[in-house]
């Protein structure tokens, strides 16, 4: 098992394969295992890192420091533990919250992007009484939000996804409430992370996918991202919500896949 230190807390990470790096960083809640279908087709041509985020998995889960500047320094500890210069990075929600903070502190470690169901600023989106019913049952509160972040096709063809969802955020040894908790009131964290006015200084090639059916982080959230980051595409997927690499996997690969060879074939012109 492999772990990097930083500031006393220890990063879990796992890396396959050969060639350019490509970093991959999960939704909140959740841990590296929702790559799997990810890792293994990307790894026969990169080198594929999965990263557990503090709190998360088998990361270490402190108290406080879930700020997502915290969060994206962690990845570049993991990535100087490696000896990797540059990566491609794709982050799901918190995870592409991490990959935007990256391109913000850290440009010149970053090749491009793939933001998948992301979003910034989302607290002033959410009503009071929605992070009420997160204080008083969060299982039932995240049970309702993950029946609006899945699609409907999903959830006739494929109900162990809502199901395999709603059991990593109900195991506290995956992620505990104190995590949730100190992640929602850090003025830096999850629901708090404003850098709307930031978006325009990220300038590496960015591909934006949302789930039309996502009630969690909407099409409009993601284009908000998409129009006020420069060169960004925007791509809206039919019969997705808030996690495309497990509801259409091999569709969410090829978009990568076809992304990647576009910017390789862009810097050949």
């Amino acid at each position: 098992m492999s772990y990097v230190k930083r500031d006393g807390v220890n990063i879990y990470y796992e890396t396959y394969g050969q060639g350019f790096p490509l970093v991959f960083l999960h939704p909140f809640s959740t841990n590296g295992y929702i790559w799997y279908f990810q890792t293994f087709t990307f790894a026969r041509t990169n080198q594929c890192v999965v990263i557990d985020e503090r709190g998360h998995g088998r990361s270490d889960k402190p108290q406080q420091g879930y700020a997502i500047k915290e969060m994206a320094a962690d990845v570049i500890a993991v990535l100087d533990e490696l000896k990797l210069n540059r990566a491609i990075f794709v982050g799901n929600s918190i995870g592409g919250m991490i990959v935007m903070q990256l391109n913000l502190d850290y440009p010149d470690r970053v090749a491009c992007n793939v933001i998948v169901s992301s979003g910034t600023n989302l607290a002033a989106g959410m009503p009071a009484e929605a992070m009420a019913a997160f204080q008083q049952a969060p299982e039932a509160a995240f049970g309702a939000l993950m029946e609006g972040a899945i699609s409907a096709k999903t959830k006739r063809e494929r109900p162990e996804i809502l199901d395999l969802m709603k059991a990593q955020f109900s195991v506290e040894g995956n992620f505990p409430r104190y995590v949730f908790n100190a992640a929602s009131a850090d003025p830096g964290g999850v629901f708090n992370w404003n850098i709307t006015s930031r978006l325009k200084e990220i300038r590496k090639p960015t591909l934006v996918l949302a789930g039309e059916e996502d009630q969690g982080t909407p099409v409009a959230v993601n284009k908000l991202l998409a129009d006020n980051i420069p060169g960004a595409q925007l791509r809206v997927v039919k019969d997705v919500g808030h996690f495309y690499q497990l509801e259409k996997p091999a569709e969410f690969n090829a978009a990568v896949l076809a992304f990647l060879e576009e910017v390789v074939a862009r810097k050949a012109a």
